[in-house]
């Protein structure tokens, strides 16, 4: 018969027990602030940081992960109109350009992921995000699941605002992947909105 061994997990840099919940892709040290993006059960350095509240509101905080996507995305051939891509490439509708893509790595409905990612995604609300001693779980998508998602995001902001899309190829390279906490309410009749932009879930 097969003995099992449980062994703690302690981060890398300081030795400080991590908490890791069942099936998470990430875990954050709150005593030295080091993140870890677990690969085949080994622990990989990774950046995490948080946001600060934007928006006062009645509620506990807490923080939920974003993937955070520094990409590079270039446009092989577009048949279509609208052309929305432009309030991503910095006001220009050319070829391409830089999009840093914001991914919700906790489990949420489709309708909910995509509002959100979007919303995030446009309008690229943090600027200063900073080390908290916080709680930080839920990873439930990892990188590859978080690639897959920006792809989706961005066919879905082209075709949007087009009357007809024939054509969309492109290519996107990732230049960072890195972690954002970003801060929720829990409201009293049980959903959580976002402190920074203001969106519930």
């Amino acid at each position: 018969m097969s003995e099992f061994k449980l062994e703690a997990i302690k981060c890398k840099n300081c030795g400080s027990g991590l908490m890791v919940e069942i099936n998470d892709f990430v875990t954050y040290c709150k005593n030295c602030g080091s993140g870890f993006e677990i690969v085949n059960g080994m622990l990989q350095p990774i950046e995490v940081n948080f946001a600060q509240p934007a928006r006062p509101a009645e509620g506990e905080i807490v923080y939920k992960p974003f993937w955070i996507l520094k990409t590079n995305v270039t446009i092989l051939e577009r048949t279509s109109s609208g052309g929305f891509l432009k309030n991503l490439f910095g006001g220009h509708d050319g070829a391409g350009g830089a999009i840093k893509f914001y991914i919700p790595a906790f489990r949420l409905p489709v309708d909910n992921m995509r509002e959100m990612a979007s919303a995030f995604t446009i309008k690229d609300p943090v600027a200063s995000p900073q080390k908290f001693n916080v709680k930080v779980t839920g990873f439930t998508y990892g990188r590859e699941d978080a690639l897959k998602i920006a792809e989706f995001l961005l066919i879905s902001f082209e075709a949007e605002k087009s009357d007809t899309m024939k054509t969309f190829r492109y290519d996107i390279k990732v230049d960072s992947y890195e972690i954002l906490g970003i801060p929720f309410y829990k409201l009293s009749n049980g959903t959580m909105r976002d402190a920074i932009i203001g969106l519930s879930v």
